[in-house]
């Protein structure tokens, strides 16, 4: 009676169809990649659909390092299949660095707009930043966008988890583009609410009342980040 049970379980298995096996798998990848590991270890089905792009698509990076001391093949050829797969955060991590580092711009910006488009909000807020040092016309979008995202209290919280992982980002990696460096862009000459040079958990206590001024008091610690000469 027990054989029975067990093959008939075996084969109610192996009967799923694979893109629900394929679902199961991405939820718990985008829960943990360390469980995603420890679920292709089960079984040969599990290993085999754990290799779908959806499962890729919605891996958690958590436990991976943005920008890595030490050169591991295998996580890179995992995090570079996370990126082919479209991988939101994958994108986002190698679009900001390369773009702050100066390296290949266009398709850097194009990664980050990438993960933004695919409702990833560190770099919506990065692409926002990237845009008010992008010349007059991108810098009113940029400052569009930014105010937009600084809306309410909890808004404005989730706004300053973004600055900090943004500016610690900055401060790990050598920055050499130029177009950032060296600039502090002015969006409002006035500054009619508050001075520049607020520390970055006073930016978040009251909204500001103009557009302008907001946006000069979220750039200020993004550029207080930055190396200070010009390269």
């Amino acid at each position: 009676m027990a054989n029975a049970q067990n093959l008939q379980s075996k084969t109610s298995f192996s009967s799923l169809p694979r893109e629900l096996v394929s679902e199961v798998l991405a939820r718990v990848a985008a829960s943990s990649s360390t469980d995603l590991f420890r679920a292709k270890l089960c079984c040969k089905r599990f290993a085999d659909v754990a290799e779908d792009n959806r499962v890729y698509q919605r891996v958690s990076l958590a436990k991976f390092d943005i920008v890595p001391w030490t050169t591991n093949p295998k996580v890179s050829m995992f995090v570079k299949k996370c990126r082919r797969c479209k991988n939101p955060e994958a994108l986002y991590r190698k679009g900001v660095v390369n773009y702050f580092r100066g390296k290949n711009v266009e398709s850097a910006l194009q990664r980050v707009e990438e993960a933004a488009k695919a409702g990833h909000d560190e770099a919506a807020y990065a692409l926002a930043v990237i845009f008010v040092f992008g010349g007059e016309e991108l810098k009113h979008k940029g400052m569009a966008m930014l105010s937009g995202m600084k809306k309410s209290a909890a808004q404005r919280q989730r706004v300053k988890e973004w600055r900090d992982n943004l500016r610690r980002i900055l401060k790990m990696i050598w920055v050499q583009n130029s177009l950032v460096l060296g600039k502090r862009p002015i969006c409002c000459a006035s500054q009619h609410k508050r001075k520049i040079g607020w520390g970055p958990d006073e930016l978040d206590a009251v909204d500001s009342t103009c557009e302008g001024c907001a946006c000069d008091e979220e750039i200020g610690p993004i550029c207080d980040a930055l190396p200070q000469i010009a390269v």
